[in-house]
């Protein structure tokens, strides 16, 4: 297990933010429980990357977006220390995608050129509304792939629907180490011919 990675959760108040974070972590998360909205809160998880390691990832859960333009900015304490994000909408609620373009335009601002890895969830916690859903969904899938983004379709009340997104951003959070290349220095010394001392 390399660094702990620093990852924001953020979307707008109501998406499931928490859920999301408390299914995947605990598992505890049911039709019948109660959530509260977030002031801020951290969790801490242990996941497994795709070459089979565990790595350690600080999720950082905040208050929701509220809507405006001004509100939807993110907290710049964030912004800094972050090296990941996770975007989470609800597929019935068409402004909490238009929230989600916003953050990331606020991200890409103020990044400082950093390398952050990122990812979009569609959190589908209601039966499905056909007309409004699909087309928020499909506009945010298109939006994903124009901003390099890998887009899931998810339900918080479902957790294996939370493991292929988190694997694939814990991986992305800690690539395997670059090869050198530079040559060995083993190498190196067998090239260099020593004088003849006769």
């Amino acid at each position: 297990m390399g660094k702990t990675t620093r990852v924001l959760i953020c979307g707008l108040k109501g998406v499931g933010k928490t859920a999301v974070l408390e299914q995947l972590i605990y598992g505890n998360i049911t039709k019948n429980t109660e959530l509260h909205s977030t002031i801020e809160d951290i969790y801490v998880a242990s996941i497994e990357t795709d070459r089979g390691a565990r790595e350690k990832v600080r999720f950082y859960d905040t208050a929701g977006l509220d809507g405006g333009r001004e509100q939807n900015q993110l907290a710049r304490q964030y912004l800094g220390l972050t090296d990941g994000y996770v975007l989470v909408y609800d597929p019935d609620r068409p402004e909490s995608l238009d929230a989600l373009v916003m953050a990331k335009k606020d991200i890409d601002h103020n990044r400082d050129k950093k390398e952050v890895s990122m990812i979009v969830l569609g959190n589908r916690m209601k039966p499905m509304d056909v007309g409004n859903l699909e087309n928020t969904a499909s506009k945010a899938a298109h939006w994903a792939t124009r901003e390099k983004i890998r887009h899931y379709e998810i339900n918080a009340m479902d957790r294996t629907t939370l493991y292929e997104p988190f694997v694939h951003l814990a991986t992305k959070l800690n690539p395997p180490p670059n090869k050198s290349t530079f040559p060995q220095l083993s190498m190196v010394r067998k090239s260099i011919s020593r004088p003849d001392t006769n």
